[in-house]
């Protein structure tokens, strides 16, 4: 079972995430202590909390110097330095077809969302948030309470969907061209459901993915 996500344990994911990038591995959690301004032990506490949520890997790393040589250092990492490559592409396709989806109008997104739909679930996870953010500020805020939400990573995939497409039919009205995303968003939907079940990895990486272009 997840346990919610709060934010203080997003905070604390985020300072990791940072760390952990800037050092190209994994970090001692009394430095995501420092950078967080608490204790070690409250910054390990979080971790471990992190570590259930199944977002955050521990390892152990011997001691380098002479008088700790031989006492296991504990670190910690984000689970999604350790993706596949293929989640990774994922990501990354998310980045760059936002922007595309975003410059566009309400049909001209949708003709390019139905040309990529199925091949890469970060490029259709770009068109619904895309979609949201065309709203304006109520569906931007929206898409950011859902995934900083507690719920699991494939039901928050879910639902930014499920919003998205909805958004997206206010906009194209009662014609075919909306008939055709609400078909893709139903594919949409079972794909993520076979792919959460083969890798949970995968559906963390993606809200991941799409947590850093709505804090853009």
């Amino acid at each position: 079972m997840f346990l919610s996500l709060t934010p203080r344990r997003l905070e604390a994911l985020e300072v990791l995430s940072r760390l952990s990038a800037e050092a190209g591995s994994a970090v001692h959690y009394s430095l995501v202590g420092a950078r967080m301004r608490i204790s070690a032990w409250t910054a390990y506490d979080l971790l471990r909390e992190l570590e259930k949520l199944g977002l955050v890997a521990r390892r152990y790393a011997q001691g380098e110097a002479p008088a700790v040589r031989g006492r296991s250092r504990i670190l910690f990492a984000p689970v999604t330095l350790r993706v596949t490559a293929a989640v990774a592409g994922s990501s990354r396709g998310l980045d760059g077809a936002y922007s595309k989806f975003a410059a566009m109008d309400e049909a001209g997104a949708a003709r390019a969302y139905l040309a990529d739909a199925g091949r890469d679930l970060g490029v259709e996870m770009a068109y619904w948030l895309s979609r949201l953010d065309a709203a304006g500020r109520q569906g931007t805020n929206a898409a950011r309470t859902v995934l900083e939400g507690g719920t699991a990573p494939l039901a928050k995939v879910q639902a930014l969907a499920s919003m998205g497409l909805g958004s997206a039919l206010a906009r194209l009205g009662a014609s075919r061209l909306a008939g055709r995303v609400t078909a893709a968003a139903t594919a949409f939907t079972a794909h993520l459901e076979e792919v959460a079940g083969g890798s949970e990895e995968a559906m963390i990486d993606l809200v991941e993915a799409s947590r850093r272009v709505e804090m853009q």
